[in-house]
């Protein structure tokens, strides 16, 4: 991949802590030093914003984005997201319309940020079942990963209309809107476990607190989707699999948050 420019974007909607900013400084220097040795390209970009609603930050970040046509890719994390050193480059690696890293919902239940599209319900087309059970070794496909940290590339902010994003018309998040709208222009969404990501709030939720949850909640795996299944858990008529420890630290690089 040649020529490649790839803009760095926070949806900033609160108070930024210490230990995602460094996160993501750490990753921008780790992706540029990369592209610039490989001569294959560069981090052209970076933007935040500032204490406004998400999905009217995400379109603005996005439109800023298609406003610089040398741009090839937008990557978009969120001001409670710590994201891995290499996060960037792996998501570039995958060379696909949309790529994310796994990240896990706060409150410390263990659910990861994955869903696959529902029925539609009430004539909503918007509504998602969460997943319990994905692949840990390799990149798969998924419906919504969230937001909180994934690489677009220029093409499916062409391909999918305006406005990306939209709370007013879903009452599942700006997420599972404009993942609905990838769905039905067919654009490929792509989740990848070895970029596995913390969120922070005044407690930080991460891959350990779902690992818990898979030990000590036999209910958990049953009451969701399994990626690779096909149908929500609980329709399937066999044994739940055991499901391996996701391998931590090395390029994870995971360091106690301060406050």
């Amino acid at each position: 991949m040649t020529n490649l420019n790839v803009a760095f974007g926070v949806t900033g909607y609160g108070p930024l802590w210490a230990p995602p900013v460094e996160s993501w400084i750490r990753a921008v220097a780790v992706a540029s030093r990369l592209f610039t040795v490989t001569q294959v390209g560069k981090i052209g970009g970076a933007g935040i914003t500032d204490r406004m609603y998400t999905h009217s930050a995400e379109n603005i970040l996005a439109s800023n984005f298609l406003d610089d046509p040398d741009y090839t890719h937008l990557f978009m994390t969120e001001m409670d997201m710590m994201i891995p050193p290499d996060t960037i480059q792996r998501l570039v690696e995958m060379d696909v319309p949309v790529a994310s890293g796994i990240y896990f919902l706060r409150g410390g239940t263990g659910q990861p940020c994955l869903f696959q599209k529902a029925f539609t319900s009430r004539g909503n087309p918007f509504p998602h079942t969460p997943v319990t059970i994905f692949p840990t070794d390799k990149p798969f496909r998924v419906d919504c990963p969230g937001l909180g940290c994934v690489l677009f590339k220029r093409e499916v902010f062409e391909r999918v209309k305006f406005p990306w994003f939209d709370l007013k018309e879903s009452m599942y998040g700006s997420d599972m809107y404009f993942y609905t709208k990838c769905k039905d222009a067919r654009v490929e969404v792509w989740a990848n476990p070895a970029i596995l990501c913390d969120q922070i709030a005044y407690t930080i939720d991460s891959v350990e607190h779902y690992q818990k949850r898979l030990r000590e909640d036999p209910g958990f795996a049953k009451s969701g989707f399994i990626i690779g299944a096909g149908a929500p858990a609980g329709a399937i008529d066999r044994p739940v699999p055991e499901i391996p420890e996701i391998a931590l630290g090395g390029a994870h690089g995971r360091q106690p948050a301060s406050h």
